[in-house]
């Protein structure tokens, strides 16, 4: 663990819970996220998980209606308990879950976990805080970037299309909005959902797109068993669809990342990234109208 990271996090923990840097002890960090750092701590003997915000991350999420969003969802018992959040950095301490993240053992024994808990989400009688706004966030995101090219333009505009003809008014529900492997924890007694950021009033085949963020076959699985059934084309055309969506979503944001020299700082290529998702949303098409 680098040693000014955990002095950024045992200094913004210590402010969070009132209290002296020596407090606070740092774990370990946690796997996954690119953008923002998520440490486990300790304080008077007891685990949190803390996150401190990365470059530039608060352009992409309101952190209002994620701070409202976890607020909502704690009758559900989903998720883990927030007992800290400073809604104009970003900053947010959790009681830590004893468990596994899915994104580290083989997924498909627990798929009906998975499942069960999405649905859970789904049918419940709780609203979101906002709509997704998913034409609004493409144009925000652009907005950062101002980067659109020929093949960029084209895929949005035939997703449009389709979801101003045939979707933009289906039936919505809560969606978390990035329910990829990485935000799943198989705890000791249940599966927990992590990582609101992006949670909102979607199609629920939002949900089972994201869990394919590795390899798309997955969230076709994900599909059947959610559905307690063979899909059908057009149903596995609608995880398609929101997938294409999330790949557009994800192309700016790496563009973005790309602009402000974090491929450099983190020792990743962004550029490459941002055209390998605009190369998924281009198979997907293919394979919707196919």
């Amino acid at each position: 663990m680098k040693l000014e990271n955990i002095h950024l996090i045992q200094t913004q923990a210590a402010k969070a819970f009132q209290t002296d840097v020596s407090e606070i002890t740092v774990e370990e960090r946690l796997l996954g996220g690119m953008s923002h750092l998520t440490y486990v701590i300790s304080y008077q003997g007891i685990k949190y998980t803390f996150r401190v915000i990365g470059a530039e991350g608060n352009r992409f999420v309101d952190r209002e209606i994620e701070h409202e969003n976890l607020k909502r969802i704690v009758p559900l018992n989903i998720n883990n308990e927030t007992v800290y959040f400073d809604e104009s950095s970003g900053e947010k301490a959790c009681l830590y879950v004893e468990g596994t993240v899915l994104s580290t053992v083989p997924f498909r024994p627990h798929l009906k976990d998975v499942a069960l808990t999405l649905k859970k989400l789904h049918q419940a009688n709780v609203e979101p805080a906002s709509d997704y706004r998913l034409l609004e966030r493409l144009d925000l995101y652009e907005s950062f970037t101002q980067v659109r090219s020929d093949v960029y333009l084209d895929l949005k505009q035939k997703w449009i299309d389709i979801y101003i003809n045939e979707r933009q008014h289906q039936p919505k529900v809560f969606c978390h909005g990035d329910a990829q492997r990485s935000n799943i924890v198989i705890g000791q007694d249940r599966l927990y959902l992590l990582d609101w950021e992006y949670s909102g009033w979607n199609e629920f085949y939002f949900d089972i797109a994201s869990f394919g963020n590795i390899n798309f076959a997955d969230a076709l699985e994900l599909l059947d068993v959610y559905l307690e059934r063979e899909a059908t084309k057009d149903e596995q055309n609608l995880v398609r669809f929101y997938r294409m969506y999330q790949a557009l979503q994800w192309h700016q944001v790496a563009l973005r990342k790309a602009m402000i020299g974090l491929s450099e700082v983190l020792h990743f290529d962004f550029n490459l990234l941002a055209e390998k998702y605009l190369q998924l949303a281009s198979t997907l098409y293919t394979e919707i109208k196919g």
